[in-house]
């Protein structure tokens, strides 16, 4: 009963901590690229969350079976496991929830290009001006130019076609 009752302990107190201090190794990358991956929808299965989930099952299962049963310690842990990927499934699916459901301010460019933005600084000829328009709910700018380097003045409607960095490139609206 020890074995497990430490090994729940373990997990605990690493779930406890990663509750406390926010995170874990868990790496995460930000690209540019039009088809680059799409990350941060979730919880690694390889992270510190997922393993000390694991324990967490594994200690309260093999625990409770032992201490109420009669059975052997083998049982026990064949319980044990079978909790470890209950509780690490369950607890996966709970994460996975909660990571979706945040909001990234991450801007890409199939965000953008199609969309139907506003001058709201004139582009000179062969020159730069600003654009704005709504991307997923909130009011964003951009530093604009014109694909053929022809002046356009503020407040006319344009289309974005390209997004490179900060500055999109931008054609009259028809």
């Amino acid at each position: 009963m020890l074995v497990f009752a430490t090994i729940f302990g373990i997990g605990f107190v690493v779930l406890l901590l990663n509750l406390i201090f926010g995170s874990d190794t868990d790496a995460d990358f930000d690209t540019d690229a039009v088809d680059g991956p799409d990350v941060g929808g979730g919880p690694s299965v390889l992270s510190f969350k997922m393993a000390a989930l694991l324990m967490v099952g594994f200690g309260a299962f093999g625990f409770g079976m032992r201490a109420t049963t009669e059975v052997s310690m083998f049982t026990s842990s064949m319980v044990g496991i079978g909790g470890a990927l209950a509780v690490a499934v369950a607890g996966y699916v709970i994460l996975r929830i909660f990571y979706t459901s945040q909001v990234s301010s991450t801007i890409n460019d199939r965000d953008i290009i199609g969309i139907n933005a506003n001058l709201i600084d004139a582009i000179p000829e062969n020159g730069n001006g600003q654009v704005a328009c709504v991307v997923r709910g909130r009011e964003c700018t951009f530093i604009a130019r014109t694909s053929d380097g022809s002046a356009l003045d503020r407040g006319v409607p344009v289309r974005v076609i390209r997004k490179s960095g900060s500055i999109v490139t931008v054609v009259r609206a028809d």
